[in-house]
């Protein structure tokens, strides 16, 4: 057994003390960081992340127009009849007055897809239009036939065969002359 005295002891505690504490003090001044944020710096970070995000989003975001203006399309690219409600007249035994009533609807339900089918373009989302221009093309040709009802089937047809985006974009501004056209004759 060793035999320390009081001062070997002392001396010993005291070297302990140091060794402990220049332990802590390396830990916290010299180790190397550890990798924890605070929740500021979390927040911070994220809010960097979310602007750069914001700046990359914004400097891509454009319209379907500008997205395809590079198109030289006349439009119409095809020549379709003026639109006639003679089929709901003929084989739905509604009388004019009514027919004309369901082309204004017919109208109003076509203007509010157009944006939703431009969305889908400019996702590539070929189902969603797909969806969308089955539904009014079959409201338009039950109620009759040319114009708009003929460049909704046209366009219908270019979605099933998975056509280009330029050219799903130019048969929607067929679709849109043909509306418009529709709606002038409408209004007179």
């Amino acid at each position: 057994m060793i035999k320390m005295n009081i001062d070997e002891t002392t001396l010993a505690i005291v070297i302990t003390i140091i060794l402990l504490l220049g332990l802590i003090a390396y830990s916290f001044f010299f180790a190397p960081p550890k990798h924890k944020k605070t929740a500021e710096s979390q927040a911070a970070s994220l809010k960097n992340m979310l602007d750069e995000y914001a700046t990359k989003v914004q400097s891509e975001e454009y319209s379907i127009d500008k997205k395809f203006e590079s198109l030289h399309e006349t439009i119409p690219t095809k020549q379709y009849a003026m639109f006639s409600n003679e089929r709901a007249v003929n084989e739905m035994g509604l009388t004019q007055e009514e027919a004309d009533e369901f082309v204004l609807e017919l109208i109003k339900a076509i203007e509010g897809e157009v944006p939703k089918i431009e969305e889908g373009i400019m996702r590539s989302e070929y189902k969603v239009i797909e969806e969308i221009v089955h539904t009014i093309t079959g409201t338009s040709s039950t109620l009759g036939s040319g114009g708009v009802s003929s460049a909704l089937i046209s366009f219908y047809a270019a979605i099933q065969h998975r056509d280009d985006l330029q050219k799903l974009y130019i048969h929607l501004q067929n679709v849109k002359y043909y509306l418009a056209e529709l709606k002038t004759s409408v209004e007179k």
